[in-house]
């Protein structure tokens, strides 16, 4: 393990996520891994704009959304010719545990899953190893 440190001051993060407490306590926890440029938005629809908007180099994003779901905004972001990154890393916060959805996320690309709520230890694994590997 003579791995680099992960230095997080350097990343931006989009957190999408419906549910306001649910959406405070992701960034609570990100921030306290030691990110600092955290942008948020309330679903697919407004997270396809702060992607445009932020250029994040990851996206932390719930699946069941409306008016746009996680899956929506995935495949949005996968096909963008206006996001920046459109192969961004994508972490997809879910309960779901059905093949389907997450066969539906892994042919959109998403880049992991991390179960809601997410622990401290989960979010900052997912997120060291998607990060660690730039």
């Amino acid at each position: 393990m003579d791995k680099q440190p992960v230095s997080y001051e350097q990343f931006r993060i989009l957190v999408i996520e419906d549910q306001p407490f649910v959406r405070r306590t992701i960034v609570q926890i990100l921030t306290q891994i030691g990110f600092q440029g955290i942008a948020e938005a309330d679903n697919g629809e407004t997270g396809m704009l702060e992607c445009i908007r932020t250029n994040p180099d990851l996206i932390v994003c719930d699946i069941d959304m409306k008016p746009v779901s996680g899956l929506q905004f995935l495949a949005q972001l996968r096909a963008s010719a206006e996001a920046a990154n459109p192969s961004a890393p994508v972490v997809f916060l879910t309960n779901h545990t059905e093949s389907e959805i997450v066969k539906q996320a892994m042919a959109l690309g998403v880049n992991g899953f991390v179960v809601k709520p997410p622990s401290f230890a989960a979010l900052k694994e997912r997120v060291d190893r998607l990060l660690g590997s730039r």
